[in-house]
């Protein structure tokens, strides 16, 4: 999550079916954060979502672990 009350943690979501868009979520301090970025490799699905309030350099370093939690996993479609 970047932002808020949450702001670096990593939040663990088992789906068993299919989701064409990623799952928007609810911070601790009941604001809605909504998913802007992801990254979907064979074996899962990963993505960013933002507090209302989160700052650009808060953002930049979700997307950063994002990819760095990824790097060196194969895209999936490709």
């Amino acid at each position: 999550m970047a932002g808020g009350p949450q702001d670096g943690q990593r939040f663990k979501r088992d789906f068993y079916t299919p989701h064409p868009t990623p799952p928007a979520m609810r911070a601790s301090d009941g604001q809605v954060c909504c998913p802007v970025a992801v990254r979907t490799t064979r074996t899962e699905g990963v993505c960013v979502v933002v507090h209302p309030q989160a700052r650009d350099h808060e953002i930049e370093l979700a997307i950063d672990a994002m990819v760095a939690a990824t790097e060196g996993e194969p895209i999936s479609g490709k």
